[in-house]
């Protein structure tokens, strides 16, 4: 990659050369490096991960990343 191409040309490039589902994958991402710095965001991981490492302890099945998302939103 030239450094005369800006990040974001570099970006917008790998972006368009993405399937629908890559996209929809990477959107996801973004959300979720907005979100990751927000005290609330802070919390509720916070709290699932305990949640998650008690259920492992008493031998429960762990949600799927589909389920958190449904609960997240």
């Amino acid at each position: 990659m030239g450094d005369s191409r800006s990040t974001k040309e570099m970006l917008l490039e790998s972006l368009n050369s993405l399937s629908e589902r890559e996209f929809r994958e990477a959107l996801t991402f973004i959300e979720f490096l907005k979100l990751r710095q927000e005290e609330w965001f802070i919390s509720y991981v916070n709290q699932r991960t305990e949640e998650a490492l008690l259920a492992k302890k008493a031998g429960k099945k762990f949600s799927t990343l589909e389920e958190l998302q449904r609960e997240l939103s």
